[in-house]
């Protein structure tokens, strides 16, 4: 009979002694050969196991790893860090994402934020690292990166979007003292160019998606503002007024109409219809000028480079809050975005709309950030479009002053 493929005899059946002197030797043989593969089997895989072991049991932990961005590893490897100021550990992918070699320009910036003043590094990347940083926040969409400063993990923030733009900062790790340190461990000095690129453009600060007071709070002290300290306001919160005024939170470029992507501001049919132009007077880190918004990238472009805020003031009637506050957004829409699919009730309606929408954000994030606003509709639309350069189909909506409350 046959089992599990062995052929075996019956019991009761008794093989000449010849045949069971074969048998007898051939199972000598085949009991030696069996032996002798195992012991080579165990052998190899003994060496490949101890192998594993000892690849496994190399130690990282005193491996330095270069100042930079890095993956935090959702497996628990001896890239283990200790975050700084802080007892939690994050273990880190030790595949960097940009390293020091692609920082091409930072600056220390000194910020106010609901009435308490903090320090932020922002750190830009050069042509490579912004696409690497492109690449790496969009594949980390709820999930955080590390950033590694002379060994020491300083921040790991979590990603939210996709970040197109090649700069990130390091903010509320120590006073303006202690970043000047950070710094020097990453071996700049202390006269480092401003944010500031060539070809007039300025790529903002990454906006921040938790404040320190919720909506409802924002709500219920929101107020229009109309008398201004004569002080700077910070590049970062200039970024995130802008964001929150029509920052793009979800980029989709299957469709030309959305222009980059969905953003904070609902807008009827996705067309997006406004433009956000922005008179600079005094705002840390950039010279005084008109810029325009490009929300796409989150990154301003110069337009005039000088302060418009006299001529801004004449154009609205002498409103006095215009020429004091430190900066301005001013809103115009190109009505045809939204006029070619719905018609005369798209300028009717879905515009203003869509500025209402917007216009609110900017009141609560300023309100937020411990600034002040007051949206004004009182100038004059000639003048006004003259002095910001408007093409013919654009118009004038909107002048937003923004500034320390008096």
């Amino acid at each position: 009979m046959y089992l599990y493929g062995l052929h075996t005899s019956p019991a009761c059946a008794k093989p000449p002694a010849r045949y069971m002197q074969t048998k007898k030797t051939s199972n000598m043989k085949h009991t030696f050969t069996l032996a002798l593969f195992l012991i080579i089997t165990l052998t190899v895989c003994g060496q490949g196991n101890n192998q594993s072991k000892s690849e496994n049991n190399i130690n990282h932990s005193d491996t330095v790893l270069k100042t930079g961005w890095y993956y935090v590893s959702d497996q628990e490897t001896n890239f283990k860090r200790q975050l700084y100021k802080s007892s939690d550990f994050f273990y880190i992918n030790p595949d960097a994402i940009v390293t020091v070699e692609n920082f091409e320009e930072l600056k220390i910036t000194e910020n106010e934020f609901n009435g308490n003043k903090y320090s932020s590094l922002i750190i830009r990347f050069d042509k490579q690292g912004t696409e690497n940083w492109s690449i790496a926040t969009k594949k980390s969409i709820g999930n955080q990166l590390a950033l590694i400063i002379d060994d020491k993990l300083m921040s790991v923030p979590k990603v939210n979007a996709q970040i197109t733009v090649g700069v990130s900062s390091l903010s509320g790790v120590g006073t303006k003292e202690e970043l000047e340190e950070i710094l020097k461990q990453i071996g700049v000095n202390e006269t480092v160019k401003p944010i500031a690129v060539s070809d007039e453009i300025i790529y903002l600060p990454t906006p921040q998606l938790e404040g320190l007071i919720s909506v409802e709070k924002a709500l219920y002290n929101r107020r229009s503002h109309r008398n201004f300290q004569d002080r700077e306001i910070s590049l970062e919160n200039l970024s995130q007024i802008l964001w929150a005024a029509y920052g793009v939170t979800l980029p989709n470029t299957d469709y030309d109409f959305l222009r980059g992507g969905f953003r904070t501001a609902p807008s009827a049919g996705g067309l997006y219809p406004l433009d956000i132009y922005v008179a600079v007077g005094k705002v840390s880190g950039i010279a005084s000028g008109l810029y325009k918004y490009i929300s796409e990238e989150h990154k301003m472009i110069r337009i005039i480079d000088k302060d418009i805020r006299l001529e801004l003031c004449s154009a609205a009637l002498g409103q006095p809050m215009v020429k004091e506050a430190p900066v301005s957004l001013i809103y115009t829409a190109v009505f045809s975005r939204t006029t070619e699919k719905y018609g005369q009730r798209g300028r009717e309606r879905y515009v203003c709309m869509d500025l209402g929408h917007s216009a609110q954000n900017v009141y609560l994030q300023v309100e937020a950030l411990g600034l002040g606003t007051c949206a004004s509709a009182a100038f004059s639309d000639s003048f006004l479009s003259m002095i910001l350069k408007l093409s013919k189909e654009e118009e004038p909506l909107y002048i937003m002053p923004i500034g320390h409350n008096k």
